[in-house]
C-alpha cells in the first residue's frame, strides 16, 4: 500500500500537470479564436496550479497561494459569464436568484470552521480562502449549465464537475488540518480536476466553439444590408453570389453549398447529440442564439452579417404562428441593429397570401 505522504504528493502532481496542460491548451485557444472566455478559463488553470506548488510554502509565497486559490475561482466564474455572453445565451434569473443566500452562507461556514476547529488563524486564512473559492466555483457551475444544450456532454460533464469541485471545499476547510483527510482531500480534487480539464479541453476544440467568423480573405457581396424576402428562385441566384463568404444558414437542403458557409440542417428526426451540424425546428430560441452570436462577431471584425433561413415553411408547421412570427421578428432586429442582412426564402404558395403579407409588412 502507498504511504499517505506519497499519495498525496502524487495527486498533487497530476493535478499540477493537469493544470498546467490544460492552461497551455486553452491559452493557445484563445490566441487563435480571441475568446475572453478561453482567456478566463486558461488563467484560471493556472492560478489553481500556483495555489497547489505553494500550498506547502511559507511567508509571502504561502500568502500568494492562499491568495491564488480565489484567484482560480473568479476567473472560472468570469470564464462563465464571458462564454455564455459569446453563445447568446441570457444568464438565467433563477440561477442568479439562487446565489443571493451566499453572504450569509459564507459567515455561518466562518462561524462553523472556527466552532469545530478552534482556530482562528486557520478560520481567516486557510479557510476562508477555501469558503470564498466554494462559493464562487459553485456559482460558475450554476452558470455553466446554460451551455449544456450547445455543447452537450462537455458542459453537462464540466458543470457538474464545477459544481462538485465547489461542495468539496467545504470538508477541505473542516478537516484541512488533519493527516486522515489529505490523502482523501487530494483524491477528490485530482478525480474532479482532470475531469473538469478533460471537459474543457473537448469544449474549446469543438466546431461550435471554433467555428466562428473565419480569418483571411473573406469575399465581398452587393447585397444591402437589411431584410430579404425571396423566391426559391431568387435566392439561387444570390447563393452564387455568397459562395466565398461566411454566410450563417438554416437549411433544410444542404447539398450544392459553400464550404466556407456555417450550415445547420433544420430536422426533427431523432439524431440526438450527434453534433451541431443538425437542429430541432423546435428550438427556437437556440437558432435565435446562434444568430445573434454570429452577427455580433462580425460587427466585432467589421463585418457584415448574412443569415439566410430557407425553411421557413417547415419552422411554421413545427411552432404556433404566434410564436414563430415573434421569433422572426426578434431575429430581424438584431440583425438590421447590427449592420447585417437577413435572407429570408419563401414560396408565396406555400405560406398562403394573409402570412405572406403578414412577413411582408412584420420585417419591412
Amino acid at each position: 500500500m502507498v504511504a499517505p505522504n506519497a499519495l498525496v504528493v502524487s495527486e498533487a502532481i497530476a493535478v499540477m500537470a493537469a493544470d498546467l496542460f490544460a492552461f497551455g491548451i486553452v491559452l493557445r485557444a484563445y490566441l487563435r479564436h480571441r475568446r475572453r472566455s478561453a482567456l478566463m478559463f486558461s488563467l484560471a488553470w493556472f492560478f489553481d496550479f500556483l495555489a497547489i506548488a505553494l500550498s506547502s510554502s511559507e511567508g509571502t509565497l504561502q500568502a500568494f497561494g492562499i491568495l491564488s486559490f480565489p484567484a482560480f475561482s473568479a476567473l472560472l466564474f468570469a470564464g462563465a459569464i464571458y462564454m455564455l455572453q459569446e453563445e447568446g445565451i441570457a444568464i438565467n434569473r433563477k440561477a442568479l436568484l439562487s446565489t443571493s443566500p451566499a453572504p450569509l452562507i459564507f459567515m455561518l461556514y466562518l462561524l462553523g470552521v472556527y466552532a469545530y476547529t478552534g482556530d482562528p488563524e486557520w478560520t481567516a486564512t486557510a479557510a476562508a480562502s477555501l469558503g470564498i473559492t466554494g462559493m464562487f466555483v459553485t456559482m460558475a457551475g450554476i452558470l455553466l449549465r446554460g451551455l449544456v444544450e450547445i455543447y452537450h456532454s462537455a458542459a453537462r460533464y464540466f458543470y457538474i464537475g464545477v459544481i462538485l469541485f465547489g461542495f468539496h471545499l467545504v470538508p477541505a476547510a473542516l478537516f484541512g488540518k488533519s493527516a486522515w483527510y489529505e490523502p482523501i482531500g487530494f483524491s477528490l480534487s485530482a478525480v474532479l480536476i482532470i475531469t473538469m480539464v478533460a471537459a474543457i479541453l473537448k469544449m474549446v476544440h469543438s466546431e461550435t466553439f471554433i467555428k466562428g467568423v473565419p480569418e483571411g480573405k473573406i469575399g465581398k457581396v452587393n447585397l444591402e444590408p437589411g431584410v430579404l424576402i425571396v423566391t426559391p428562385e431568387e435566392y439561387r441566384n444570390i447563393q452564387t453570389k455568397l459562395l466565398n463568404f461566411p454566410v450563417l444558414a438554416f437549411l433544410r437542403d444542404t447539398s450544392r453549398i459553400s464550404k466556407q458557409w456555417k450550415v445547420y440542417f433544420v430536422t426533427n428526426a431523432p439524431f440526438g447529440d450527434k453534433g451541431s451540424e443538425s437542429i430541432r425546428p423546435t428550438d427556437l430560441a437556440k437558432i435565435g442564439e446562434m444568430i445573434y452570436r454570429y452577427v455580433s462577431e462580425m460587427k466585432e471584425k467589421g463585418l457584415r452579417g448574412i443569415v439566410v433561413v430557407d425553411c421557413l415553411e417547415y419552422l411554421i408547421i413545427y411552432n404556433h404562428e404566434e410564436g414563430f412570427l415573434k421569433f422572426i421578428s426578434q431575429v430581424r432586429d438584431f440583425v438590421v441593429l447590427s449592420g447585417g442582412t437577413l435572407i429570408l426564402v419563401v414560396d408565396p404558395e406555400s405560406v398562403g397570401e394573409r402570412l405572406m403579407a403578414q412577413l411582408e409588412r412584420l420585417l419591412a
